[in-house]
C-alpha cells in the first residue's frame, strides 16, 4: 500500500515530531478545537491527555506502516471507538487537515512536499479503514 520511500519519509518526519510528543498532541487538539469547536464535546479528556493518546496511536501506526495488514484490526477498532463517540465521516477531513498542519509546525524543515504527500496518503488510507467500522458499513 505504501512504498518504502513513503514509509521512510513518514518515519523521518515522525521522529522530528516524536521528540516532543506532549507538545505536538496539545497543539493538535488546540488547533482542532479552533477549527471545529463543535467537536470539543466529544472529548472527556483535556487536550494534553487526549494529545498523549493521539501520539501513542500515531507511534503505533507509523511503526506498522510496512505491515499494514497487521494494523487493519487496530485501525478498525479505532474507527468503531470514534463512531461510538459521535465522530461523523466529515470529521475525518478536519482531523486530517489539522494533523498535517500540526506535523508541518512540529517537524519544521523536514516536512516538505514529499512528506506532506506521504502523510496525506497514509492518513486518507487509514481514515478510509476507520470509516468502514461505523454503523451501516459492511464491517460494523
Amino acid at each position: 500500500m505504501f512504498s518504502k520511500e513513503e514509509v521512510e519519509v513518514i518515519r523521518g518526519t515522525w521522529m522530528a515530531v516524536a521528540t516532543n510528543r506532549d507538545k505536538a498532541g496539545e497543539i493538535f487538539y488546540n488547533k482542532l478545537f479552533q477549527h471545529a469547536p463543535e467537536v470539543k464535546c466529544m472529548f472527556a479528556d483535556s487536550p494534553k491527555v487526549q494529545g498523549r493518546k493521539l501520539m501513542e496511536t500515531l507511534a503505533t501506526v507509523v511503526d506498522g506502516l510496512d505491515r499494514i495488514d497487521s494494523l487493519v484490526p487496530f485501525v478498525k477498532q479505532l474507527g468503531q471507538l470514534h463512531t461510538d463517540t459521535g465522530v461523523k465521516p466529515q470529521h475525518y477531513d478536519i482531523v486530517g487537515a489539522t494533523l498535517i498542519e500540526t506535523l508541518r509546525e512540529m517537524a519544521g524543515g523536514r516536512f516538505d512536499a514529499k512528506a506532506e504527500a506521504a502523510w496525506k496518503k497514509a492518513y486518507d488510507a487509514l481514515a478510509g479503514i476507520m470509516k468502514t467500522a461505523g454503523p451501516g458499513s459492511k464491517a460494523a
